[in-house]
């Protein structure tokens, strides 16, 4: 599996707050993967939510192929880390975003408003698309990730991601 060079380490307060300044595109309906709902879960596999302050702790790539987005990393001293159910392989399914409703200029200063939380299904979005929606959250809310794991054995699974000697990291 070949990963693009999309990356998103979500330690972002290393990064700054990115802002959405449109709301993202948000799906109403099932979108079709393969014949299949993606809110349907595949033989194998179990899905799971966890709601992450940041410095969330985890890196995410996007499979060239496939449009899927894996867990590459999970930080050390990340929220991940310490929640300890999110890991490496997993493939995001849902984040959730920050979108304002609302915004007017008081004296030349914008203040926005109706900030609403919305589900952002991520099968079929652009990668800046979904890092926008996870970096739109401010520092005190939790990022909800919705998450698929995959038994390898079942032929269906996301990414293996294994680390070689030489520090590259190959997928499977």
């Amino acid at each position: 599996m070949q990963f693009t060079s999309h990356r998103l380490a979500t330690n972002l307060h290393r990064f700054g707050r990115t802002r959405l300044t449109h709301a993202p595109r948000v799906r109403l309906q099932a979108a079709s993967n393969n014949g299949q709902s993606v809110d349907q879960v595949p033989i194998g596999c179990s899905r799971y939510s966890v709601a992450l302050k940041k410095p969330l702790g985890i890196v995410l790539e996007q499979d060239v192929k496939s449009g899927n987005i894996y867990v590459v990393e999970i930080k050390r001293d990340g929220s991940a880390a310490r929640d300890g159910r999110v890991k490496v392989g997993d493939q995001l399914i849902a984040t959730s975003g920050v979108i304002y409703t609302t915004e007017s200029d008081y004296g030349g200063a914008t203040v926005k408003g109706g900030q609403q939380v919305v589900r952002l299904r991520v099968q079929g979005e652009a990668f800046k698309t979904v890092s926008a929606a996870i970096g739109s959250h401010p520092g005190h809310m939790a990022v909800t990730l919705d998450f698929q794991r995959c038994d390898p054995g079942a032929g269906l699974s996301g990414a293996s991601v294994d680390e070689q000697t030489d520090g590259t990291r190959s997928g499977k």
